[in-house]
């Protein structure tokens, strides 16, 4: 397949799926998408694919082999590793978004940045993010790769092989090598990053071609952390809201975006059947449509 969508979700993030999902058939009705099992609890999540027309990732070795990863580093099974089949999927070229999250706009102009990049975060190099990635104990040794690339991982942009099994599992121990000043508390998050700045691929991020080309037209990731609910006061449209490190504090219940997206009802199935809406349907909030 040419493009597609990949996340991650179990029976315990059903929720959050669903408003995801709402808001991706939302916008992008048509786009193939791939579920990929954050652990074996699953029954729930798996009873929507037919309404929102997703596939189940089916390679139990490949999710294997990101779990051994995951123990390495943690010393445990964690979901969050599988990210990294995303390379070895069905999709030539792909978006990974986190399941926190609602999708804002259409994803075909973010497609076509990978034209002239290999791998590209929704956000990076911002000095403040770097704890997320790399502990204040890293500048000192870290002076071969670009630590301050720091980017937050839960939405990234590439095409198939870019990151190869190979290549990875060649990673490992020169990463365990910096282990101790990963922050690890953030999962796969400093590890992804190792690689995507040791890989030797041309990586960037949307928000670092927006500010060096000055492109209005290239929507923002939009951190709930960061974000005080009013998206008519930004100069672009938002391509996502991420409620990363918020919505286990429950932040998520409390925004008006998440909560239309949860509620929203509607024959999704249908939707898919569709010509994609232009730029959303009429009963979607303005703060969702508005444009640039």
């Amino acid at each position: 397949m040419e493009q597609g969508i990949y996340f991650i979700a179990n029976d315990n993030t059903f929720d959050l799926a669903v408003a995801f999902l709402n808001s991706l058939r939302t916008f992008e009705p048509l786009i193939p998408a791939c579920l990929i099992p954050y652990d074996t609890h699953i029954r729930n999540i798996i009873d929507l694919k037919h309404r929102y027309n997703f596939t189940v990732w089916d390679d139990d070795a490949e999710l294997l082999w990101c779990d051994a990863i995951s123990e390495r580093f943690h010393g445990r099974s964690c979901g969050h590793y599988r990210k990294l089949a995303i390379w070895n999927g069905p999709y030539q070229r792909f978006i990974y978004i986190d399941i926190d999250t609602v999708v804002l706009s259409g994803l075909e102009l973010p497609f076509t940045l990978l034209d002239d990049y290999d791998i590209l975060a929704a956000t990076s190099d911002n000095p403040v993010n770097r704890k997320f990635v790399w502990k204040d104990s890293l500048p000192c040794e870290a002076r071969e790769f670009d630590s301050g690339y720091a980017a937050n991982t839960g939405v990234l942009l590439s095409k198939r092989q870019m990151l190869t099994r190979q290549a990875i599992d060649q990673s490992i121990e020169p990463a365990l090598n910096y282990a101790h000043h990963m922050e690890l508390t953030c999962a796969e998050q400093a590890f992804l990053n190792y690689l995507i700045v040791t890989s030797g691929k041309r990586y960037s991020s949307l928000r670092t071609i927006a500010r060096e080309t000055n492109r209005k037209d290239i929507p923002l990731h939009i951190w709930s952390g960061g974000f005080n609910g009013d998206l008519l006061q930004l100069d672009r449209v938002p391509l996502v809201i991420h409620w990363a490190g918020e919505w286990q504090r429950g932040e998520h219940l409390r925004s008006p975006v998440w909560n239309y997206f949860r509620q929203l009802r509607g024959d999704c199935q249908s939707a898919c059947e569709r010509s994609p809406p232009s730029p959303a349907p009429e009963s979607a909030p303005a703060y969702a449509i508005k444009n640039s």
